[in-house]
């Protein structure tokens, strides 16, 4: 590597650090990062004052005197207005519109009805970003969760029956219409990531979240990073199999419901002559049919997830999508289950976010490929 470049690194990495402490322990003095990061003083005042003339930062007054009773310092604050993202969660029938700040307060959203003409979607981006009121020159990303097994490194929707899509090079599509940049990946590992920002997840570093809705996914955080897979299908668990599945000639292939997903997915579940939420209101009545039902479901999902947990080991297990919206009341015979299946026993929640949580997770996608890309000095 050339000495521009290494020097190049170092600046973009130090400013990255600096920048990072500040948002996860204001209020801090520059005194107290060059502790904390080992810089010198003079380097981090060059880096906190660039950051304050970009309004990335903000002074918050003094701080406290020292044990010493030397001069306080000015503490500083992170400027979450400084920064703005959008997120698009395209589903089967509705595309919804986030944007938030930087510290993932929403100011702007709206579902519309979904279009897979790419023309559109671009033009109800462009029309809540303008009717938002928020500066485009402040977005610094945009995430767009699609259903999809999606090459998030080309930005590439590989195959989504819901769209109709096959090999779309969408980021490259949407890109052009935009100035900041575009970034693409599946709608469960966006959810995920929504989840484990603002939600359910609570930061956890090690995080499997389930999806039941028309169908069924999976999204795995191991580490703090999405895990994708050799061909980015990683946590396709509809596909799950077991040995009756074998016994009864089951098969799966791509472009069908898998095995799993024909026994609980919201469409599994209203093959029953109820829909999903009425079954579970029926299985609370004691109605003898949707007792049954459940209780192969509750069997089905504790059996899933206890191999799940053997196999990853993660800390936290959330449960989401529009059938998780009525399983508060299996959740502690699901989780006892668990306990009896497998040694690992994490801690298992419904998903808080609702509906929302593919547009935040999309948002929180793109600013973490933004910190990434700041931190390889691939932005300036």
């Amino acid at each position: 590597m050339e000495k521009n470049a290494i020097s190049k690194l170092i600046k973009n990495t130090n400013h990255s650090l600096v920048l990072e402490l500040i948002r996860s322990e204001q209020p801090i003095s520059r005194a107290a990062i060059a502790k904390r990061l080992g810089l010198s003083r003079s380097t981090v005042s060059s880096i906190v004052d660039d950051l304050l003339h970009k309004k990335i930062i903000i002074e918050l007054g003094l701080g406290s005197s020292t044990k010493e009773g030397g001069r306080r310092g000015i503490e500083l604050g992170f400027n979450p207005k400084s920064a703005y993202g959008v997120g698009v969660d395209i589903g089967g029938t509705k595309v919804l519109i986030i944007i938030t700040d930087w510290d993932g307060e929403v100011v702007y959203k709206t579902k519309l009805k979904t279009s897979s003409n790419v023309d559109d979607l671009v033009s109800m981006i462009k029309e809540s970003i303008r009717q938002s009121g928020v500066n485009e020159q402040l977005i610094i990303a945009m995430g767009v969760g699609v259903p999809a097994i999606t090459n998030t490194r080309k930005g590439i929707v590989v195959d989504s029956p819901a769209l109709g899509w096959q090999n779309l090079p969408l980021r490259e599509a949407m890109q052009q219409h935009f100035s900041f940049p575009v970034f693409i990946n599946n709608d469960v590992r966006c959810a995920a990531l929504g989840e484990k920002w603002l939600g359910s997840g609570g930061q956890s570093r090690h995080m499997v979240f389930i999806a039941f809705g028309t169908g069924v996914g999976c999204a795995i955080v191991s580490n703090g990073e999405l895990i994708e897979g050799h061909s980015y299908s990683a946590g396709e668990i509809g596909y799950l199999i077991d040995m009756l599945d074998v016994r009864n000639g089951q098969e799966n292939s791509v472009g069908r419901f898998g095995t799993f997903e024909n026994r609980t997915s919201g469409t599994a579940l209203s093959k029953h002559g109820f829909t999903g939420a009425e079954l579970f209101r029926q299985y609370q009545h004691g109605n003898p049919q949707a007792v049954a039902v459940i209780d192969q479901f509750i069997l089905d999902v504790s059996i899933a997830i206890a191999n799940i947990c053997s196999l990853l080991n993660p800390e936290k297990v959330v449960l989401g999508g529009g059938v998780s919206e009525s399983m508060h009341q299996i959740l502690d015979k699901v989780t006892d289950n668990i306990k009896k299946f497998t040694p690992n026993h994490p801690k298992v929640e419904l998903a808080r976010l609702g509906t929302d949580a593919g547009g935040l997770g999309a948002i929180a996608y793109a600013f973490q490929k933004i910190q990434e890309a700041n931190e390889k000095g691939d932005f300036e």
